[in-house]
């Protein structure tokens, strides 16, 4: 077991101590989780997960967390229960649209009627599927695994499950065209990966889209010209910058904590109660830095 998560259970027990004796919390206030690709060995995980945030924390849909920016508490997030009053609730979203998110948002969303965020990039949606395979490898994967070493589970939602998701009531957002890091592109092509993105999800969905969320995630992969054209064309955009997010959070400059379901519930719990956002201070002034209007 790796150092960080023997750490987490004492580290999560002083981080509980400590908020128990400082003032509340902001009731607006929530976190944003991602996800990625989850096989099969891993749904166990990620319902059990589920089901603890359900539990103990809210689950919040995109519009819940959407009326907080706002200012807007909602005091049953998602349809879930309240929670317990020193922990936030939770949006979650899933990057890359693999197909696994279309079955574990059926198998394990639907049972509690969670309704989650989904970005998808149209681009690699649309190639055949060796070339979709490329097309992962190169731009999800930036040449970590070649194409012929992806497993057979690791395809791209189609676009009629795209539609079957945001016909239950789920929203989905870009996630670049075909997954390009933003600060390697700059003129047609930092517009055709951010700008173009929505149009055609807009296009084949029928609907607007208002979310975005740049590929990586980390401060490294944006840049100010990028934010430009992203608050240009959408309403939020989702970074993968840990941290809580409340009506004072540029919503073009949400922060969010990736979630490893191959680590232990502890480390888990240490993540989604803030137990890494001190670590990410610098990140976040840069982060808003970039984005602000």
């Amino acid at each position: 077991m790796m150092l960080r998560h023997r750490l987490a259970r004492p580290w999560l027990w002083a981080l509980r101590s400590a908020r128990a004796v400082v003032a509340g919390k902001d009731a607006n206030a929530f976190r944003i989780l991602i996800f990625h690709h989850i096989p099969h060995d891993a749904r166990d995980a990620f319902a059990a997960l589920v089901a603890e945030l359900r539990r103990n924390h809210g689950v919040l849909a995109p519009e819940d967390a959407e009326a907080r920016l706002a200012g807007r508490p909602t005091h049953s997030p998602g349809g879930a229960p309240e929670g317990r009053g020193d922990r936030l609730p939770c949006l979650l979203s899933f990057d890359d649209g693999f197909a696994s998110n279309f079955d574990v948002a059926n198998e394990v969303l639907a049972t509690h009627d969670i309704r989650a965020l989904f970005f998808v990039c149209p681009g690699l949606v649309d190639l055949e599927a060796d070339e979709q395979r490329e097309g992962i490898a190169r731009g999800i994967f930036q040449g970590r695994l070649e194409a012929d070493e992806l497993g057979a589970d690791l395809r791209l939602m189609s676009w009629s499950e795209i539609a079957e998701l945001k016909a239950q009531g789920h929203t989905i957002g870009a996630h670049g065209l075909v997954h390009r890091k933003l600060t390697r592109l700059a003129g047609e092509e930092l517009a055709g990966e951010v700008v173009e993105a929505g149009d055609i999800l807009e296009e084949r969905l029928g609907a607007p889209v208002a979310w975005f969320a740049y590929a990586f995630g980390t401060v490294a992969s944006v840049s100010r010209p990028a934010f430009e054209l992203i608050a240009e064309r959408y309403r939020y955009c989702r970074s993968g910058v840990r941290g809580q997010n409340t009506p004072t959070t540029n919503p073009h400059a949400l922060l969010a904590d990736a979630i490893d379901l191959g680590a232990p519930a502890d480390y888990h719990a240490l993540i989604i109660e803030g137990g890494l956002d001190l670590a990410y201070v610098r990140a976040r002034t840069r982060l808003a830095q970039m984005a602000a209007p």
